[in-house]
């Protein structure tokens, strides 16, 4: 069975030109097919630039067929967390602010900074009590002025909890790729539920199961799904790699391959379209 999944929202969509990675798809070619797709919304995401821009310009370009939308990550090439960039970002319509991706201690300390030439130590949000740094709390309280999305990026388990707890009852907090072992810390499905029942959604993607650079079994994310809560869980892609489906297609994939392992269609349906529209805002 093919899942429908007209009115989905893929908020971690890649795109290129990409300095670290070669890429599948453009900004373009990624809206055209997801609208094509009968998707409701895409998120471009760049671990290098703030999208909002782009995301206008793209916007243009499809019409109506999708709503595009930008985000940034506070990675070195915009100053770390860096509340200006994050306000001007913003200012131009960014839904998603990420924190530290590739530029952060976390992945650092994995060697994926290194592999991709980005030096350290790395950028934490937190001191070494695992208090939020002053300018996290600033770039938190612009995410909820604009009621935007704070994504977790690929930042450490105790930065995760410390931004959950402080953030995600009054704003809203999106766990980036939750369960994924090639960025980040690679949280349990334990730690998935913990922080859901903190307030937070809990990202699940096609790339961590579905594709070239896969490490889990869909069983395994089906698993997850189980432990957190169909509530409190989005469905999102982290396609845009060379080696992997495109992301509009690739989501397809990733709903078929979640159905089959015995997920129905309305609860795919739920995390795929539900829930991370209503994060973005749209109908």
């Amino acid at each position: 069975m093919s899942v429908d999944l007209t009115g989905a929202a893929d908020l971690h969509c890649h795109f290129g030109p990409d300095p670290h990675r070669a890429r599948s798809v453009d900004a373009f070619e990624a809206a055209s097919e997801a609208g094509a797709a009968g998707h409701r919304a895409v998120v471009l995401k760049s671990h290098d630039s703030p999208t909002p821009s782009l995301a206008w310009a793209v916007q243009r370009e499809v019409g109506d067929a999708i709503s595009v939308f930008g985000g940034i990550c506070c990675d070195r090439e915009v100053g770390g967390v860096n509340p200006a960039a994050v306000e001007v970002a913003l200012g131009l319509g960014a839904r998603i602010v990420w924190l530290p991706t590739l530029s952060s201690r976390q992945d650092f300390e994995n060697g994926v900074a290194a592999q991709l030439g980005i030096p350290g130590p790395g950028i934490v949000v937190t001191d070494r009590d695992d208090q939020l740094l002053a300018e996290t709390h600033d770039v938190l309280a612009l995410v909820k002025e604009h009621d935007a999305i704070l994504a977790t990026g690929h930042v450490s388990a105790a930065e995760h909890y410390a931004v959950v707890r402080a953030f995600a009852r009054s704003g809203k907090v999106l766990v980036t790729h939750a369960t994924e072992d090639l960025a980040g810390p690679n949280l349990t499905p334990a730690q998935c539920r913990e922080l859901a029942d903190l307030g937070a959604w809990i990202e699940l993607c096609a790339m961590t199961c579905i594709g070239g650079l896969a490490t889990r079994t869909v069983a395994e994310m089906v698993a997850t799904v189980r432990a957190v809560g169909v509530a409190r869980v989005t469905l999102g892609t982290d396609f845009g790699q060379k080696i992997n489906p495109h992301p509009a297609a690739g989501l397809q994939t990733y709903a078929d391959a979640l159905y089959a392992e015995g997920l129905s269609e309305d609860e795919i349906r739920r995390m795929a379209c539900a829930n991370p529209c209503a994060l973005l805002g749209v109908q």
